[in-house]
């Protein structure tokens, strides 16, 4: 219960750590434009593959910029395809392949599973604790 609880614990205070920085990031790229899918590189680790890197280009007042993304877009599908570019105006280069509309729910979501993998993690030790304990208990009275 310890490492299962070790391990919700992590997650939920990851996924609290990435709700605001990508409500941040979604909300200072609000310009949009027109990308170019490059390629894609595959990757791998010493536990095995890793998603896809995807590479676009896309232009902002005449200057060109790159971004890579291991996000899914079903709007591309092979090199030279377009697809929307999200960015920011005020720094061009900050950009992302996605957008999450303010009425889209992704970010709730994503808090809401910080908060109960959070809480998991806070709660399974206990339970776990108390297991131990009540099993002491019975194994003394036989």
């Amino acid at each position: 219960m310890a490492i299962a609880g070790f391990t919700f614990f992590l997650l939920g205070v990851v996924l609290l750590i990435c709700y605001p920085i990508g409500k941040r990031k979604n909300t200072r790229c609000s310009a949009q434009t027109q990308g170019v899918f490059v390629g894609t590189k595959a990757r791998y680790n010493s536990n095995g593959s890793l998603p896809d890197m995807k590479y676009y280009t896309y232009s902002v007042n005449g200057v060109e910029y790159k971004i890579k993304s291991t996000a899914y877009n079903s709007h591309v599908q092979q090199v030279g395809d377009t697809c929307t570019i999200w960015y920011n105006p005020k720094n061009p280069a900050e950009a992302q392949e996605f957008h999450y509309e303010k009425t889209n729910k992704t970010f709730k979501i994503i808090l809401i599973c910080g908060i109960v993998s959070l809480v998991l993690g806070l709660v399974l030790p206990i339970i776990g604790i108390g297991m131990q304990a009540g099993s002491s208990c019975v194994n003394l009275f036989y």
